[in-house]
């Protein structure tokens, strides 16, 4: 492994992303969803903008791009998130944590069927590893704390999340500065869910946060931090490795877990080994 500044971006990213999981964990106890992720997209919006600010990013002119990037914003982080948070309100976050990591799988079989890439040998094998760990992750008794039929949530998050990628990869290129797009993104995916929120369930907005903007504020800081270290591993170092060493993020999230959740949510050995199996499989998918 190369040591250098792409590897330190790329790590902050998966350790960011693991706090964010933790963050919205411990916010869907008492607070929806939807609340949830619109609060932690305000946050995400203020810090942003205020790196695009002071990096003085350079605004491109107006084209096609601007639509791939909404369309990438509605798909990830908003979709995407509101999928997650569901996930693990239902099945917990050291469960849906490593079944949503196996975006890239999703992502990979998206990019040969739209951007004409082709498989490799050890990406067909990291398929299979990740349907494994999957299948490893949702397998065994639940004790009647959650159901199988829930891990759907954060597959299809899982989903959402490699249709994102396909939009961002096709707008990206032509922004010549990556926090403008994330910016762009950020604000199309708090349109979309804060939308219906202020709709629909404004009556309850200000008695949860009296007990959930403390976690929220977590999430909202740790998932912005994560997009900033997220872009600038892309800018120093390839895509492939950048994005495998962030797959790396659902393990730290298990270990965070079975640190502070062993009482609140039912872990056994399945757990760990699924996560891992699921990484694993993931990194393949991501060589290159």
């Amino acid at each position: 492994m190369i040591f250098d500044a792409a590897l330190l971006f790329a790590l902050g990213a998966a350790l960011s992303y693991a706090v964010a999981d933790m963050g919205a964990r411990y916010s869907v106890q008492h607070t929806s969803p939807f609340i949830a992720v619109t609060f932690s997209r305000a946050v995400s919006l203020v810090v942003l903008g205020a790196i695009a600010l002071a990096s003085g990013a350079a605004v491109p002119p107006l084209g096609w791009h601007y639509l791939w990037v909404v369309a990438g914003g509605i798909c990830t982080p908003g979709l995407f998130t509101l999928l997650f948070m569901f996930g693990i309100s239902k099945i917990g976050v050291s469960r849906a944590a490593p079944i949503k990591g196996s975006s890239p799988v999703f992502a990979s079989l998206l990019a040969i069927l739209f951007l004409g890439e082709e498989p490799r040998w050890y990406g067909l094998a990291g398929v299979l590893l990740v349907v494994a760990g999957i299948v490893l992750l949702s397998s065994g008794k639940t004790q009647g704390r959650w159901r199988r039929i829930d891990a759907l949530w954060p597959i299809a998050a899982a989903a959402v999340s490699g249709l994102g990628a396909i939009f961002w990869r096709t707008g990206l290129s032509k922004f010549p500065d990556a926090s403008v797009g994330a910016l762009l993104g950020m604000v199309a995916s708090f349109l979309l869910v804060g939308g219906y929120t202020f709709l629909f369930m404004r009556g309850a907005i200000l008695k949860d946060m009296r007990k959930a903007w403390r976690p929220l504020l977590i999430m909202g800081l740790a998932a912005s931090m994560g997009a900033y270290f997220f872009a600038g591993a892309l800018q120093r170092g390839e895509v492939y490795r950048m994005t495998a060493l962030i797959q790396t993020s659902p393990l730290l999230t298990v270990l965070f877990a079975l640190a502070l959740l062993r009482q609140v949510e039912y872990i056994t050995w399945r757990v760990p080994a699924g996560a891992a199996v699921t990484v694993a499989g993931a990194v393949l998918v991501n060589l290159k």
